[in-house]
């Protein structure tokens, strides 16, 4: 099998994943570089690049970015600006749950504080792509270059036009699709079985395959109560290659089944997700919280009412005075400018995680707490990643002495009701068997 997957993002990586944990190390391409894939993952962009990667490479920092002189960068741990003389010129955003202020793109404005052109940056600190913007703000074209500078891909956004120079020639594509087909042909693979998540381009690259094959499309999205026109195409086979549909969210695989014929079910599979927990929980009376805000609603409540369990919370930033006045409680810990090393130790040791801060979710807080087996509760109007909190287990925060308190209190005195809430986060987060999974995996 050949992953075909259109982004990496967390859908995907999740399911990438999970396809390993099964025993399937597939050959993983990827069609849109964000310049932060995994070693082993292809892209179309890597493979035409033919960028030599060395030992001294390393990611960029707000502050190594070339500005003109007397220009200066201003940076917070959330992101940085580029200013001239007060004024705003440049805008950059850091890469997501990776080290601590490592550029991923640079947005360029003109004087009037349009957005005109983007710079992108790789894992290795390389520019390796540039979209350039009309005075209106729309995107005009995008490219791609070597890390010499030199012009690889060329997309034009208005024609839909898409040009590669490699190895001294020219090739034109009329589409992206065009341009895929010619990329999955140059690798020379083997083409028999495909495993994709998306209904967009790379299911039109199946589609266009005059090749017979056996193809997986998982659907991770909302279909939102209706069958979408592509996946009516899988279902009513207008296409040469057979392709069966796995839904590892149990909500959508029953939203989508209860709409088709008893024939059209057969070729929809009921899936799910596998996890690798980097600990396993040990129930202790230990809850963490990861902030860069000193808006944690109802927090005294929480250490009054709940004077045997220790509340550490953690941040990447200097802690207001507010946040700083709680160590005067007996049970409070507290973690300002927190090293990479510590929050690791806090997910270690920590068994409960309160998402009830308000502000922005740093360091993928949620995603770690699921990863390490905390059992994940917050405030309905500010969960901060729904596909790792159950539902049972976000209240409202208007009344938490009556709910949450009352729940949490009975979880951190009962072993069995600690259980039935960490298996109930489990269960919404659609986890199953190795042994499920891979026998859902061959069916057709």
């Amino acid at each position: 099998m050949i992953n075909l997957f259109e982004h990496f993002d967390l859908k995907t990586e999740r399911l990438y994943k999970t396809l390993q944990l099964a025993g399937h190390d597939n050959q993983t391409i990827v069609l849109n570089d964000n310049g932060f894939l995994p070693d082993n993952i292809m892209s179309p962009y890597q493979y035409f690049a033919e960028n030599k990667i060395t030992a001294s490479d390393k990611p960029k920092f707000f502050n190594e970015i070339e500005v003109p002189q007397y220009w200066v960068i201003e940076g917070t741990n959330d992101s940085a600006e580029i200013k001239d003389m007060g004024k705003v010129r440049g805008k950059i955003f850091y890469q997501p749950n990776y080290k601590a202020r490592v550029v991923n793109r640079v947005e360029w404005l003109d004087e009037d504080g349009q957005v005109r052109f983007v710079d992108y940056y790789t894992k290795h600190g390389i520019k390796y792509a540039q979209t350039v913007y009309d005075k209106r703000g729309v995107a005009i074209f995008k490219k791609y270059m070597n890390r010499d500078g030199k012009e690889v891909i060329y997309e034009n956004y208005v024609t839909k036009d898409i040009v590669l120079d490699w190895k001294g020639k020219s090739h034109f594509f009329d589409s992206e699709v065009g341009f895929i087909m010619f990329f999955i042909k140059t690798l020379n693979i083997e083409m028999q079985n495909f495993v994709i998540n998306s209904l967009a381009t790379s299911f039109a690259v199946l589609y266009n395959l005059t090749t017979p094959g056996n193809d997986i499309l998982f659907w991770q999205e909302d279909s939102r109560g209706n069958i979408p026109g592509n996946m009516r195409l899988i279902l009513e086979k207008a296409m040469q290659r057979h392709i069966m549909i796995h839904i590892p969210e149990q909500k959508e695989y029953e939203s989508i089944t209860s709409q088709l014929t008893s024939v059209e079910r057969k070729q929809v599979i009921d899936s799910g997700y596998l996890y690798k927990y980097k600990k396993k929980n040990n129930y202790t009376k230990q809850a963490l919280i990861m902030t860069n805000s000193d808006q944690i609603d109802n927090i005294e409540v929480f250490i009054s009412e709940c004077p045997d369990v220790t509340f550490h919370i953690a941040a990447i930033t200097e802690m207001s005075t507010k946040l700083m006045n709680l160590s005067r409680y007996p049970n409070i810990k507290l973690y300002p400018t927190a090293d990479s090393d510590t929050v690791e130790r806090l997910y270690q040791i920590c068994d409960l995680y309160l998402d009830i801060n308000e502000g922005k979710e740093i360091l993928g807080a949620l995603n770690k707490a699921f990863e390490n087996e905390l059992l994940i509760m917050g405030y309905e109007s500010i969960a901060h990643n729904r596909v790792v909190t159950a539902t049972e287990n976000l209240f409202n925060k208007e009344n938490v002495t009556d709910s949450f308190i009352k729940v949490f209190t009975k979880i951190v005195k009962n072993k069995t009701t600690f259980d039935k809430h960490l298996k109930a986060q489990k269960t919404h987060a659609n986890e199953v068997s190795k042994q499920y999974f891979n026998q859902q995996l061959f069916k057709r």
